[in-house]
């Protein structure tokens, strides 16, 4: 008999790799509207020291595409007085550009209130001496999520729901596929189509759109 396996709420079949299944998170990306009900839900329900802060935390994740392990460790040197910058990516190792045109506002309001000490400081200071955690960010955001009341931003939101809904974007405004996976640093665009699940979309809209004869 063929073996079955449970699937968690949200996630569908992933690899196998060794003894262990793992598990592979449904592509969830945000609306402009549920984007805005979750900025709004930050400056209700963060407390009030961390509002700026949770606000660019999302602000950079969302217009940079990056995910919550590259946005956690950046220092203050990579955005005070600048229009851009280079990171090393965390998982790929790989170098990416970001740019801070699109969230300028937000950079400025949080420097304004963080006292630190030079640029070599971490950006989002964790409780101890490291930076702010990634699942300090994800259990920030959850919180948050939760307080909209909103069930289908809640059952969707997660550290790389930003990454998705700026690569989404792009797409449906008409940029390449190619052009999405160079920014994301993956290794084709089939990942790419499969990261922004829009590889069944593609497939039904051609053949939606055809007719055979005249």
């Amino acid at each position: 008999m063929k073996k079955t396996y449970y699937v968690p709420k949200n996630k569908q079949n992933g690899q196998i790799k060794g003894n262990r299944r793992i598990w592979v998170v449904n592509v969830k990306y945000l609306t402009p509207d549920e984007y805005k009900e979750l900025v709004e839900s930050i400056k209700e329900h963060s407390q009030s020291a961390l509002v700026k802060r949770n606000l660019l935390l999302v602000a950079i994740a969302l217009n940079n595409g990056l995910r919550a392990s590259d946005v956690v460790t950046l220092r203050v040197g990579d955005v005070l007085n600048k229009t851009s910058t280079k990171i090393i990516e965390q998982k790929t190792g790989k170098v990416k550009r970001l740019y801070w045109n699109n969230c300028l506002k937000e950079i400025n309001d949080y420097l304004a209130t963080y006292h630190y000490n030079d640029e070599n400081d971490w950006l989002f200071p964790g409780s101890k001496d490291g930076h702010f955690s990634v699942h300090g960010f994800y259990q920030m955001i959850v919180r948050i999520a939760r307080k909209t009341g909103n069930e289908a931003l809640i059952n969707k939101i997660g550290t790389h729901s930003f990454r998705k809904t700026f690569g989404h974007e792009l797409y449906k405004n008409g940029t390449d596929v190619e052009i999405i996976s160079q920014l994301f640093n993956h290794s084709s665009q089939r990942v790419t189509r499969h990261y922004l699940g829009i590889e069944q979309e593609d497939l039904d809209n051609v053949v939606a759109g055809f007719k055979f004869g005249v």
